[in-house]
């Protein structure tokens, strides 16, 4: 399979979609990797802007075609996130799974200074997160702001842990 050729359609793909809800999404390469594509220097912008060192895109073809909606195994490095401030959330990954109105992540795991732990799916419609239960840590420099945040994401706080919940 010419994975670099794959990885190039899928971003053009992308770039369309998310031009049409007012993002832009720019990247220096694609290069083939074992089952997969991996892109370098991803970024994605618009109301939260998102940019990784680099991103694998693994396609799960057997379950894809199972579940009757694209399924991907992804995992990337060098993760921040610019909503305000920069938050590192680093190297992890997570399992896609591409629906017609939802986006869910499954086993979703980073290890920056902020870092997520669980899963959530998105809404495409509007660009919010749907279900969701993942375990949030923040560095201690940043735990003042998060009365702020949960005004804005579905965060709760438990026993001084924060999770990112919706049922």
């Amino acid at each position: 399979m010419p994975w670099d050729a794959a990885g190039r359609l899928a971003l053009s793909i992308a770039h369309r979609q998310l031009e049409q809800r007012g993002m832009r999404l720019n990247f220096s390469d694609v290069t083939a990797a074992e089952e997969g594509f991996t892109v370098h220097n991803l970024a994605a912008s618009g109301m939260v802007n998102m940019a990784f060192n680099s991103i694998t895109i693994r396609p799960q073809l057997l379950t894809s075609f199972l579940s009757l909606a694209p399924v991907c195994d992804i995992e990337f490095t060098g993760l921040g996130i610019q909503l305000g401030q920069r938050m590192n959330f680093g190297n992890g990954g997570f399992l896609l799974t591409a629906g017609r109105s939802q986006i869910m992540l499954e086993n979703l795991r980073t290890n920056g200074d902020f870092s997520l732990n669980g899963y959530m799916s998105v809404n495409l419609e509007t660009m919010k997160i749907g279900t969701s239960d993942a375990r949030f840590n923040v560095p201690e420099s940043f735990a003042q702001n998060m009365d702020m945040i949960k005004n804005f994401l579905p965060l709760v706080q438990e026993g001084g842990q924060w999770y990112l919940r919706r049922q």
